[in-house]
């Protein structure tokens, strides 16, 4: 297992190719050009030669630059896209145009708008096509999925700028439709879109969180990619919403929402009836003042209950809602993760094999991870903290088995300290001091993650 982190501060995408001990690495620096400031990855075969390659946005540079992986780590040949001057902040993959290759589709911050690249069997593409989003409209979130059920992909759009939702329908040959607008009301900038059957009709359906109104708008599809006028659950005008997901957190089979309220420091929840309504809400009030910045759900005490956990910015803490089951008795426990530590990620795994999910967090004041150990009934032990070293302020962790010993490890991503710190787990919760790896002076990588680039079956 590889690593592979974007780095905006010195214009490069570092790759750490970790041994099979995990405790030595060969580093590899590619450069994505001068002031191009690289701001998402994407990873995939682009020229179907069974070697992973890497798709980077540029946002500096206005492009999309591929990288082309020989197998065992290096990479050759890059490739330039041009994006014009939009500015792409995110990319994905998608096979658009059903020909089994792997197309790329850009968000363009400057631009208004969306952009396809289809791409051939040997790794080139086409050119952009851009589809217009609405002057203004400043799309910050993206859905994929087949609307109007005629095996083609679709996109949904929040348009926050302009308070709507925007779909593309997808043709055969991988263009797109003109956008089909739903109003969001007016001020009401939507930030935050998901997708799902909330009816149970068997069509994708769509739910927005709508920052500046405080309420979130579900979309019925008819069943042919048209949708319902939207139909708002009010939350309150003085909440602030920053994230929406869906799942069945009460187990009735039927899709629920749950959104996330910095402003109130609250999560919220809409059971879903299974036929397109939902009930009345439940609040989940977290601390006072926390922010709330990031949530995973998991049944961390083995009930068959969804529990909801939340990482919050301003004071530190990592909240369990317990048997979260749409119920005023939800048991919510607080744990303080460390004063001034300002974490702002949170990872899930079992980091001492005893069948319980466990959480780790990153201390980015503190310069340190913490764990803490789940007593297999939704509680959990005091934290354990370890060192990523001095002023390494640890801005992102993942987990991976890095050296095939079948045990859990952490990695981080260090702003502070321009590295990529390693702690190898001993599979009973307890870590080696970390093992840090240059990524350049100046870096400050921000975001990382973890794939076998160089075909080595180093797997987790």
């Amino acid at each position: 297992m590889d690593v592979v982190v974007a780095t905006s501060g010195i214009d490069k995408i570092v790759i750490f190719l970790l041994y099979n001990n995990a405790t030595s690495t060969r580093v590899k620096l590619y450069s994505t050009g001068a002031q191009s400031l690289p701001s998402s990855i994407v990873v995939d075969d682009f020229n179907n030669d069974n070697c992973l390659d890497i798709a980077v946005a540029n946002y500096g540079a206005h492009n999309i630059e591929i990288f082309f992986g020989y197998g065992n780590g290096t990479f050759f040949n890059s490739k330039v896209l041009s994006t014009g001057s939009s500015r792409p902040l995110f990319i994905n993959v998608g096979d658009f145009n059903n020909d089994n290759q792997s197309d790329i589709i850009i968000a363009n911050y400057d631009t208004d708008s969306v952009s396809i690249f289809l791409g051939y069997d040997n790794g080139s593409f086409q050119n952009q096509k851009s589809y217009f989003t609405g002057y203004d409209s400043s799309p910050r979130s993206l859905a994929v999925g087949d609307f109007n059920k005629d095996n083609h992909l679709d996109i949904a759009i929040a348009n926050y700028g302009t308070n709507n939702i925007g779909i593309l329908f997808g043709y055969s040959n991988g263009s797109f439709s003109s956008s089909q607008i739903y109003t969001t009301n007016q001020n009401s900038n939507p930030i935050s879109i998901a997708i799902g059957d909330f009816n149970n009709d068997n069509n994708l359906d769509i739910v927005v969180a709508n920052y500046g109104i405080g309420n979130v708008g579900v979309f019925l599809n008819y069943n042919n990619g048209t949708f319902t006028p939207q139909i708002t659950y009010s939350i309150g005008t003085n909440s602030r919403l920053q994230h929406v997901t869906v799942g069945d957190i009460n187990n009735d089979n039927a899709l629920d929402i749950i959104i996330v309220d910095s402003n109130n420091d609250q999560i919220h929840v809409f059971p879903g009836y299974g036929n397109g309504t939902f009930a009345t809400i439940s609040t989940y009030d977290v601390v006072s003042g926390s922010r709330p910045f990031a949530a995973a759900v998991a049944d961390f005490n083995n009930d068959n209950q969804s529990d909801i956990v939340v990482i919050t910015h301003e004071t530190n803490q990592l909240l369990l809602l317990v048997g979260c089951s749409i119920r005023p008795s939800a048991r919510q426990r607080n744990y303080l993760v460390k004063p001034s530590a300002h974490s702002s990620t949170v990872a899930i795994a079992d980091f001492n094999n005893d069948t319980q999910l466990d959480i780790v967090v990153n201390g980015y004041e503190g310069s340190g991870v913490r764990i803490m150990f789940d007593y297999n009934n939704g509680t959990f032990a005091k934290e354990m903290s370890y060192s990523t070293g001095n002023n390494s302020y640890p801005q992102h962790i993942c987990v991976s088995d890095l050296n095939n010993d079948n045990r859990i490890d952490i990695v981080t991503a260090n702003l502070g300290s321009d590295s990529v710190g390693v702690l190898l787990g001993y599979g009973d919760g307890n870590f080696t001091t970390v093992t840090t790896y240059s990524a350049g002076v100046g870096s400050g990588p921000r975001f990382i993650v973890v794939r076998d680039v160089d075909n080595d079956s180093h797997e987790p």
